[in-house]
C-alpha cells in the first residue's frame, strides 16, 4: 500500500514519535500544577517546545497558543477577533476571505454574520490566486481582518502573502493566513508579511494528530477573545490542560524542520515531477490543474478526462491512498469547489484527482503507483 496522500495526513516521524511516547510515558505531570516536581518538569517541557516554535517563527513566545490544530485555531482567530471586536464596540464589521479557503476558515467566517458581521469571498484566478485588484477596491476602514491561506490544500499553489497584507495594513485591519499546508516552503518572516496571526497543525509535518498552534506576531488578547473558558491557560486564551506529550512532539517536528526542509522540499519536488512525466507520457490526454504550483513541492493535481475520479480512488483502495478533490467522503455530486472557484467546470472538477508526495515516499513507490495509477484509469475510462 502506497501513501499518497500527504495533503490529509502525514505519517509520524520516528524522532517525533519517540519524543511523544517517552513523554507520555514519563511525563505525566499537570504543567499547571507549581508545587511539585512532576508539575514543574511538565511546565518546563512545554515551556522548551513553545520557545522552539516561537524561535522558528521569530516571535514572543506569548504569541504561540498552543490547541488542537489548525481547524481550531483558525476558528480561534476569527471568531475570537469578531468577538472581541463585538464586545468592544468596534465600527470594523467586515471580514474579508479567499473563495478557496478550507472550509474551516469559510464556516468560521459564515458564523460570524450571527455576531453581527458582513463576509466577503475575495475572488480567485486559475490558479486559485486572490484578485488583489479586487481587494484592493473592496476593503476599507470598516474591515476587521482579511484570512487568506498560506498553500491551499488541493493546489499547492502559495498565495502573494505580502500583497495582500500590505493591503490589509493601509486600511487597519488584522492579516491572518492558514499555514497548515505551508511550511514545507520557505517563507519571509511573519513580520515582513505583515502578518498577524497564521495556523498550524502537527499532523500536516510528519507529527501527531490533535496539537497545533495559533501563532501571532503580537500579543494574542489584544487581538481576539477566548472560545473556551475555564483555567486561563494559554494566555487565558486556551482552558484546558495542555497535553505536554503532543506539544513536546510538536516543538520536535519544528526543530526538525528547521534542519531539513531545504532539503526535504527539493527531494519532495524532484519525485512528484519524475512521477508526473511517467504518467503525461503514458497517458497524454490527463492534464494538470496545478501547473508551477510553488508551495506544497508534493501536490498534483489532475484531471482524468472521461472518468470519475471517485472510480479512481475505490478501484485504487488497497494499492494507492490518494483522494478526489473533494476528498471521497461519499457524498453524491460533492465536487471540489475549490477547482470549480478557479473558473474549472464541475466535470472537470469531478474528473479530478488530488495526490501528494511526502518526505517518506521513494522512487520504488513512485513508479509503482504510476503503474497502478494507469492501470486503473485505462481499465476504468469511458
Amino acid at each position: 500500500m502506497i501513501f499518497l496522500d500527504n495533503n490529509s495526513t502525514t505519517p509520524i516521524d520516528a524522532r517525533v514519535q519517540q519524543v511523544l511516547e517517552e513523554n507520555l510515558r514519563d511525563n505525566f505531570g499537570n504543567p499547571h500544577s507549581n508545587y511539585h516536581n512532576y508539575g514543574v518538569k511538565a511546565k518546563n517541557t512545554v515551556s522548551v517546545a513553545r520557545g522552539i516554535i516561537a524561535e522558528f517563527f521569530d516571535v514572543e513566545s506569548e504569541g504561540v497558543i498552543f490547541n488542537s490544530g489548525a481547524t481550531e485555531a483558525n476558528n480561534q482567530f476569527i471568531i475570537g477577533a469578531a468577538l472581541k471586536a463585538k464586545r468592544e464596540g468596534s465600527k470594523r464589521r467586515k471580514i474579508f476571505c479567499s473563495a478557496v479557503e478550507h472550509k474551516c476558515v469559510l464556516n468560521s467566517a459564515e458564523y460570524t454574520k450571527s455576531l453581527g458581521f458582513e463576509v466577503f469571498e475575495i475572488p480567485v484566478d486559475q490558479r486559485g490566486s486572490v484578485d488583489i485588484e479586487w481587494l484592493k477596491e473592496n476593503i476599507d476602514e470598516e474591515t476587521l481582518l482579511v484570512s487568506v491561506m498560506a498553500v491551499n490544500n488541493e493546489t499547492g499553489y502559495s498565495s502573494p502573502l505580502k500583497e495582500i497584507g500590505e493591503i490589509a495594513v493601509s486600511v487597519g485591519a488584522y492579516f491572518h493566513s492558514d499555514f497548515a499546508q505551508g511550511l514545507l516552503k520557505k517563507w519571509p518572516t511573519l513580520y515582513e508579511l505583515n502578518l498577524d496571526a497564521i495556523s498550524i497543525s502537527g499532523h500536516k509535518i510528519n507529527g501527531p494528530k490533535g496539537v497545533g498552534a495559533l501563532i501571532c506576531t503580537t500579543v494574542p488578547t489584544d487581538i481576539v477573545d477566548p472560545l473556551i473558558h475555564g483555567g486561563l491557560q494559554e494566555g487565558s486564551l486556551r482552558s484546558g490542560t495542555v497535553p505536554v506529550f503532543l506539544v513536546a512532539a510538536l516543538g520536535k517536528c519544528i526543530e526538525i524542520l528547521k534542519k531539513e526542509r531545504v532539503k526535504n522540499f527539493k527531494y519532495i519536488s524532484e519525485l512528484k515531477e519524475l512521477f508526473y512525466e511517467r504518467l503525461k507520457s503514458a497517458c497524454s490526454e490527463i492534464k494538470l490543474n496545478n501547473p508551477d504550483a510553488d508551495g506544497h513541492p508534493g501536490t498534483l493535481n489532475l484531471y482524468f478526462p472521461s472518468i470519475v475520479a471517485e472510480i479512481l480512488c475505490v478501484d485504487l483502495a488497497k494499492k494507492v491512498a490518494v483522494s478526489s478533490a473533494a476528498a471521497c467522503n461519499g457524498l453524491s455530486n460533492e465536487y471540489s469547489y475549490v477547482l470549480e472557484k478557479m473558473g474549472f467546470s464541475s466535470s472537470r472538477a469531478s474528473g479530478s484527482l488530488r495526490l501528494c508526495f511526502g518526505k517518506y515516499n521513494t522512487m520504488v513507490e513512485a513508479n509503482k503507483a504510476f503503474e497502478a495509477i494507469k492501470h486503473s484509469y485505462l481499465q476504468n475510462k469511458e
